[in-house]
């Protein structure tokens, strides 16, 4: 039987009261346990429970939307800037398509007056051919006319031996003194007139053989003359074909860049930047072959005088050149510097390969000299827009970092004459022209082939 708690009395009721006084008696002894240290022991023999320790709350998780917002952004961005530079070089590559075509049509005119000097150098041979066989004929004739005369000659000089009586009478038949010498300067006369005209005979003679060979040689001259015109149509034909085949190039390159460009908003941006640096790459290498292109046209229309243009390159120091920038000022010589973009020329690490030229923006730039623009050209790099003007098969000037172009390729320009505006494209820190000058390849001091400046002065004057 089982025991609950009641009094020895069996009263259940007065048994709760008894354990109520029992509880409030232990109250205060448990606080005095706790405040001395004391673990305490539930009732009932339960072990007491451990305190948990308080650990941080979890950090509240990031803002998706705001993390995709942030990271769309930055891909766009990336994105955005790989498509401006592929648009950069697609510019650039069109604008070298369209200096190649003026190449091209500067290339057939020059085929136009090369046929043109075939024709008359053949219509020259075959003249030359015909004066030679004329001259020839010529020479035979007065030839036999020669032996004639001098028969004739040797007849007389014979007739006056044999007959010197008769000659002899007749002079001393004269009824006069004053007919006897008249007679005497005839006989003379017949003489010496036979003799002149024996030697004007073998004069013409000679010169009729002097006129034949001039005449095969002038027709030789003429022939080697039109062999050189058709291998000089040759080579222009040649230029022809490799400026298309670039201008082909280029637009290969035109027509991927655009199709990156189209395709770049759809991928990731690193693989479309890598993407973007090979198109720019191929791009830059077909534009460099163009432009060593428009260098090698320029000193072939020198070689070939297709424009007026000197032999030999004119000495520095003659002042050959204007100041293409008047009323400039000098920001930088020619010479070794710290600028690590320069190109390491002449055993220097950086080498300032011109002089540059201060003004304001949109600035006129002029020609240095009379010549023939061989490139036109747009880049966002190195030079930048810049103009090329070959002055004869040696000699050539640049003008750099220009805002826009006033010639073209193929164009010939004369000294003085508007080339194009003054900007800050390429690697420039500010507003300049970066003038230089080549001689066979290598770039010179252009100084000396300048113009000396007033004393005191930073720069050309705005009058020259």
């Amino acid at each position: 039987m089982l025991m609950d708690d009641r009094t020895p009395g069996g009263n259940p009721r007065a048994g709760r009261c008894a354990r109520l006084r029992r509880r409030r008696a232990a109250i205060p002894l448990a606080l005095m346990l706790v405040a001395a240290g004391v673990p305490t022991v539930a009732a009932r023999g339960v072990p007491p429970r451990a305190t948990p320790r308080a650990t941080p709350a979890p950090a509240p998780p990031p803002d998706s939307l705001d993390f995709q917002l942030q990271e769309s952004m930055r891909r766009k961005t990336a994105i955005d800037a790989t498509k401006k530079k592929l648009t950069g070089e697609v510019q650039a590559a069109s604008d070298q398509q369209q200096s190649l075509a003026s190449l091209i049509t500067a290339n057939r005119k020059a085929i136009t007056d090369t046929i043109t000097q075939i024709a008359a150098a053949e219509t020259t041979y075959r003249e030359d051919v015909v004066r030679e066989r004329d001259a020839r004929a010529r020479q035979a004739i007065l030839e036999r006319q020669a032996v004639a005369d001098r028969a004739l000659l040797a007849a007389f000089v014979r007739s006056r031996y044999v007959h010197a009586e008769g000659f002899l009478e007749y002079l001393v038949s004269s009824d006069s003194f004053g007919e006897l010498l008249s007679r005497a300067a005839i006989l003379s006369h017949l003489t010496d007139r036979g003799t002149e005209l024996v030697r004007q005979v073998r004069e013409d003679v000679a010169g009729a053989a002097a006129a034949a060979t001039a005449a095969a040689e002038d027709g030789r001259a003429a022939q080697q003359a039109a062999a050189q015109l058709a291998d000089q149509e040759r080579q222009l034909e040649e230029q022809i074909s490799n400026e298309k085949a670039l201008i082909a190039k280029l637009g290969d390159g035109i027509t991927a860049a655009n199709a990156e460009i189209v395709a770049a908003d759809a991928q990731d941006a690193a693989l479309a930047q890598a993407i973007a640096d090979l198109r720019v790459q191929e791009i830059d290498r077909a534009i460099l072959a163009a432009e060593q292109a428009a260098w090698d046209e320029g000193e072939f229309y020198y070689q070939h005088h297709l424009v007026v243009g000197t032999a030999k390159p004119v000495p520095p120091g003659q002042a050959r050149f204007i100041w293409p920038v008047p009323g400039s000022e000098i920001t930088q010589y020619w010479g070794p510097c710290g600028y690590p973009f320069e190109p390491s020329w002449f055993g220097y690490p950086h080498f300032h390969t011109g002089i540059d030229l201060a003004a304001p923006m949109g600035h006129p730039v002029y020609a240095a000299a009379d010549g023939v623009v061989v490139a036109a050209s747009r880049s966002d790099q190195g030079y930048g827009n810049h103009v090329i003007i070959a002055h004869d098969s040696h000699t050539f000037t640049l003008y750099g970092h220009l805002e826009s172009f006033a010639a073209h390729p193929g164009d010939t320009v004369h000294q003085g004459q508007l080339i194009g505006m003054l900007g800050s494209t390429g690697n420039s820190t500010g507003p300049h022209t970066h003038f230089e000058v080549r001689v066979d390849h290598n770039p010179v001091d252009p100084a000396p082939y300048l113009p000396p400046l007033p004393d005191g002065t930073k720069g050309p004057p705005a009058q020259q």
